[in-house]
């Protein structure tokens, strides 16, 4: 014991003598008394341990040669420095939450240790002054341990300050002295060595260890930028830079092994981080009353602002040195694209900022898009990111930014190479790789995504023209503008996939993509040459032949014909009235679909003749056959789509007997059909349309009968689609002067109908009762029923609201928003039960040219198909329609005498059916 007395102030004596000692003094014993020193330290506490290192560094370090200081010195005391700062830390962690001002000996030791890092962090610094006061090229080989132990330190140290407040809460004010001049010679220590590693010189001459150290020490300082995000704004860029400088500096030698993905991704969560900050105080600043405080956040928010354009030019820089090695950040960078713009107008989740902070964030950070796009257009990695079928990564405020970035990436590729072009429209079905889209079908499905900015809608800048202010425009608009200008640069070789992406977006569930096919096929047929639009239109033709009209497709496909047909050349349009004749029966349910208005002059007028005969005819064949009744509808479409296009005269009206086979179609069309069965209400629907249309032509008879049939088709519930056909012919009987003699039978049911409309529940129906109402009362000269049509105070004030085009009050864009998103997640889950793959690429098999055989009759004939009941209903709405007109004429005359046997006659048949074996089985 006494010994170790002896030996512990024999040692503390050594080191005050030694730290007395002058340079040269020092020089002098070095050999003899550097060994003892070392010995003293391998083996003292770690408080004693610093005081040696203090002694080591401060007298004998600087009579070292730079050759031997790592063998003689940094290797033996520097691993040590690393366990001590360990220890001190773990010691501070564990026993900061538990200083008080009771506790004077925890205070204490706590306030010893970090006191003691202080201590070793000046040691290090002093190290590092030492290898840099010459002007020779410093060499990693030649002190090996100082990096990383500076490294080591640095990342404990730093990571503790910015954990202080965690640590010890709300005692943090009994250290925060030390800790600030912890971290004050931490951050003069990283610019030392910052300043050091700028130093180190790598040749072709140098190690393979060398290199390796290198890339050691650029990753260690890329692990402080992660620590000391959010610090300090200086201090962060300071470190950034040294990083990239680094990797630009010897890139010969370290690229392929340096960590390009850390990099990356370190600057995206840099640039994320700061640039939500700039929001967030942007949003402060908003909401703050105080100018002080005004003051300061704007200050903080410009200094932010700065950092953000550092990140982003950084990294663009980065990009562009390294662009071979970024097929392992391509997720990243498309990600940080979809983050940046999802905060930013138009996305409709952004937060409420000042016109001049979002000004300058756009010219700070948003500003990077176009160059960070350029540089990585020609990756197929990034392609592959950017067109992946799989969408289950991105939320739904990503969803218009990954079409804002589709957008810029189709104003891009016109002028890349052949190469490029080829990634980005061909698409992949590789089974060992995930599957992704060509850009075309990528668009479409963009835009059928974006439900809520498309419903909203998103305004975006649109082009300027004629030197005019910068209009805005849809989202839609937007698309489809950028698409149609990419489809004129487009080389014929990709003509065929974007033929296919039409016709599938055609084919799609989703509406708006389909749309934007019909309006990028239509802008081709236009762009292109009449025999490619001749060409498109005889595909469609045989596609809509056998394609069912009632589906979402079938309408699509008429529509986008309905097109077509106006572009085509005038020689195209004659054959293609010769494939599909207007006068032929077969011809029909493709004609209903379109307007003869888009044939040229010289074939409208044969083409209006001919269609109107046909239609005419295989309505007058329906009524007389009521196995034909299947084509009425088909017919009845013709014939309304061809009075909406063509201005028949009354000579072609009493030439086609169209008035006459109207009046014989109200005396089949029975209310109780038309609620009963679909296909007879579809019917009366067209009905009421056509009649609107020749509203000027009908007898006074037929509007009595139509009206008489409103009121008892209202007493039964009908369906929304009959209400609004309703609508449209009341609307337009402002048109029709009502003699005096049939006004009771007429406008006295006025008022009971509008009424009873305009207080639908229903939203479409009551809208649209508002419209007929306005239009009827506009244009009527029989005033004195408008007012009558007003039932209570609460359509009246409806009406004026209506008439004024005052609005309802409007949801908050927040609830809007939140509602769309929820109708969004129904559709999809629609889009995905309903959708039925199309394969556009595969031929559809020739029609044979023998007709297929007939069916074979069946011998039990289920009663209750679907056909069996329609014709039941129908044959039994006759006589139900026919013994209605018995009774009327019967209120007219007086009956003949021969009248009473028919009746028993048909009682007789009735009651015989009835008494059927069939029946009777169906009982």
């Amino acid at each position: 014991m006494f010994y170790r007395v002896m030996s512990q102030s024999s040692q503390t004596s050594l080191l005050e003598e030694v730290s007395q000692w002058n340079a040269d003094t020092c020089q002098e014993q070095m050999e003899t008394v550097l060994p003892k020193l070392l010995c003293l330290y391998s083996e003292e506490n770690s408080f004693m341990k610093i005081k040696v290192l203090k002694v080591l560094t401060n007298h004998f370090l600087p009579h070292i040669p730079l050759s031997d200081v790592e063998p003689k010195l940094f290797s033996k005391v520097l691993p040590g420095v690393r366990e001590i700062v360990d220890d001190f830390i773990e010691e501070l962690t564990s026993q900061g939450a538990e200083l008080s001002s009771q506790n004077i000996e925890l205070k204490t030791l706590l306030r010893n240790i970090l006191q003691a890092l202080v201590s070793i962090v000046e040691c290090l610094g002093a190290c590092i002054r030492q290898v840099i006061s010459g002007d020779n090229a410093l060499y990693l080989e030649a002190m090996h341990s100082l990096p990383f132990s500076v490294l080591h330190i640095l990342k404990s140290t730093f990571q503790h300050c910015k954990n202080s407040e965690a640590v010890y809460g709300c005692k943090l004010q009994r250290v925060a002295d030390l800790l600030q001049a912890v971290f004050k010679e931490t951050y003069s220590l990283q610019k030392l060595f910052l300043e050091m590693i700028d130093r180190v010189v790598i040749n072709p001459e140098s190690s393979q260890q060398d290199v390796t150290d290198l890339i050691a020490v650029i990753h260690g300082v890329l692990e402080i930028c992660t620590v000391i995000a959010n610090m300090d704004h200086a201090l962060q860029a300071n470190t950034w830079k040294f990083v990239v400088k680094q990797s630009m500096k010897h890139r010969v030698y370290i690229e392929a092994q340096l960590n390009h993905r850390d990099i990356v991704k370190g600057l995206c969560d840099d640039l994320v981080f700061n640039f939500n900050a700039c929001l967030q105080r942007s949003e402060q600043i908003q909401q703050s009353t105080n100018q002080q405080t005004t003051m300061t956040e704007q200050r903080i928010f410009t200094r932010t602002v700065k950092l953000c354009r550092f990140f982003a030019n950084t990294l663009i820089h980065f990009i562009k040195e390294f662009k071979e090695y970024l097929g392992t950040c391509c997720k990243d960078l498309y990600d940080l694209y979809l983050q940046l713009h999802s905060k930013m107008p138009p996305s409709v989740t952004a937060p409420s900022m000042a016109d001049a902070h979002m000004q300058e964030l756009r010219g700070s950070v948003l500003v990077c898009a176009h160059p960070l796009l350029s540089e990585l257009i020609g990756c197929l990695r990034f392609a592959e990111v950017v067109l992946s079928e799989t969408r289950a990564d991105i939320s739904q405020e990503c969803y218009l930014p990954h079409c804002l970035l589709l957008m810029g990436v189709m104003d891009m590729l016109p002028s890349q190479t052949e190469d490029v072009l080829e990634i980005w429209c061909s698409g992949s079905e590789d089974t060992e790789k995930p599957p992704r889209h060509g850009l075309f079908k990528a668009v479409f499905t963009a835009l059928g995504a974006c439900h809520v900015e498309l419903a909203l809608p998103v305004l975006l800048p649109g082009v300027m023209r004629n030197g005019n202010p910068l209009a805005y425009i849809s989202l839609y608009e937007y698309v489809c503008t950028h698409l149609c200008a990419f489809i004129t640069s487009l080389p014929a070789k990709h003509f065929g996939k974007l033929e296919c992406c039409l016709l599938e977006a055609v084919l799609g569930t989703d509406v708006m993509s389909a749309l934007l096919a019909v309006d990028s096929w239509c802008f081709l047929a236009r762009y292109g040459s009449a025999e490619l639009c001749a060409h498109h239109v005889n595909i469609l033709t045989g596609l809509v032949e056998r394609c069912p009209e009632q589906t979402w497709r079938g309408s699509c496909l008429f529509l986008l014909l309905r097109r077509l047909l106006f572009f085509m050349a005038p020689d195209h349009q004659a054959e293609f009235l010769v494939r599909l004749p207007p006068g032929e029966p077969a011809s029909l349910p493709v004609w209903q679909h379109l307007s003869v208005r888009a044939l040229a002059s010289a074939l409208q007028e044969s083409a209006t003749s001919e269609l109107l005969t046909a239609s005419t005819q295989q309505c007058w064949n329906s009524v007389s056959s009521p196995q034909q009744r299947s084509d009425l509808n088909t017919a009845l479409s013709c014939l309304l789509h061809l009075c909406q296009d063509a201005d028949l005269s009354p000579e072609d009206l009493e030439k086609s007997s169209l008035l006459p086979l109207v009046s014989q179609l109200w005396e089949i069309t029975v209310a109780t059909q038309v609620v009963a069965v679909h296909s007879v209400g579809q019917r009366a629907c067209l009905l009421l349309a056509l009649c609107a249309v020749l509203i000027q032509s009908l007898e006074d008879n037929i509007i009595i009968q139509i009206v008489n049939f409103l009121e008892l088709l209202m007493s039964m519930k009908p369906a929304v689609c009959l209400k609004l056909a309703a609508l449209d012919f009341l609307g337009t009987l402002g048109n029709k002067v009502i003699p005096p003699e049939h006004q009771s039978k007429v406008l006295n049911k006025l008022p009971a109908l509008f009424s009873s409309m305009l207080a639908d529940s229903h939203w479409m129906v009551h809208h649209r009762a508002l419209q007929a109402f306005t239009q009827f009362a506009e244009e009527t000269s029989h005033e004195f029923v408008v007012p009558l049509c007003l039932g209570t105070e609460e359509i009246k004030s409806q009406v004026v609201r209506y008439l004024n085009k005052e609005t309802v009050s409007a949801q908050s864009t927040e609830s809007q928003v939140q509602y769309l998103k929820q109708e969004q997640l129904v559709l999809e889950e629609w889009h995905t039960q309903s959708s039925v793959p199309v394969n556009v690429h595969q031929r559809a098999p020739s029609p044979s040219v023998e007709a297929p055989a007939k069916r074979a009759r069946m011998e039990d004939t289920n009663a209750d198909s679907e056909s069996v009941q329609l014709a039941l209903t129908q044959v039994l709405g006759e006589v139900e329609c026919g013994l209605d007109r018995l009774s009327r004429l019967l209120q007219q005359r007086v009956p003949p005498d021969w009248l009473d046997e028919r009746l028993q006659n048909l009682e007789a048949k009735i009651l015989r059916l009835r008494a059927s074996e069939r029946f009777s089985c169906s009982q």
